[in-house]
C-alpha cells in the first residue's frame, strides 16, 4: 500500500468521527488529551471575548459544555448542563481527584447533597437530577480581571 493510500485510510475515517474535546480545567485549549475517555463533541463554536474566548461544545448526549479561556489560552472556568453528566474526569483533569477526595461516598451516604469543592484555589459546584444535570468550576488564580462566577 502506498504512503498516500495509507494516509487516506487513516485520515478519512478520523474526519468522519465526532469531534473530540481537547481541553480541561487549567489546561491550554490546544492541548490534546491522552486519555481514552475523551468527550464526544458534535459541535464546537468559539466566541472571542475581551479577555479570552468562550468555547461552546455541544455533546452527543444533547448537553452543552462551555469552556472559558483567558488571554493565555488556559481554561479558567467551565459550565456544563444537559440530560446526562459529561465526562467530568476529562473536563476537570487533575482536579477531578480533588472533587472525589472532598466528597467521599461514605460521607454523603443518605444525604441529598451534590458534590462541591470550595477551596481557595478551586471551586466546583454540581447539581441536578436524572435528565437535568448542571455544574460549574473555576480556578481563581487564572481568572481575568472582572470575572464574575455568577455569569457562568
Amino acid at each position: 500500500m502506498s504512503r498516500v493510500k495509507m494516509w487516506l485510510a487513516v485520515a478519512i475515517p478520523s474526519l468522519l468521527l465526532p469531534h473530540q474535546a481537547w481541553a480541561g480545567l487549567g489546561h491550554q485549549v490546544d492541548m490534546t488529551s491522552a486519555e481514552p475517555g475523551r468527550m464526544q463533541v458534535r459541535q464546537h463554536m468559539i466566541t472571542t471575548t475581551g479577555s479570552g474566548a468562550l468555547h461552546r461544545l455541544s455533546l452527543a448526549n444533547g448537553g452543552e459544555v462551555r469552556e472559558y479561556t483567558n488571554a493565555a489560552g488556559v481554561v479558567y472556568a467551565l459550565r456544563w448542563n444537559g440530560p446526562g453528566k459529561p465526562d467530568l474526569k476529562t473536563l476537570l483533569g487533575p482536579h477531578y481527584d480533588t472533587l472525589q477526595a472532598d466528597n467521599p461516598i461514605s460521607a454523603r451516604h443518605g444525604l441529598r447533597r451534590a458534590p462541591i469543592v470550595d477551596r481557595a484555589d478551586l471551586k466546583i459546584f454540581t447539581g441536578g437530577h436524572a435528565g437535568a444535570f448542571w455544574g460549574y468550576a473555576w480556578l481563581p488564580q487564572y481568572v481575568p480581571a472582572g470575572f464574575d462566577p455568577a455569569a457562568l
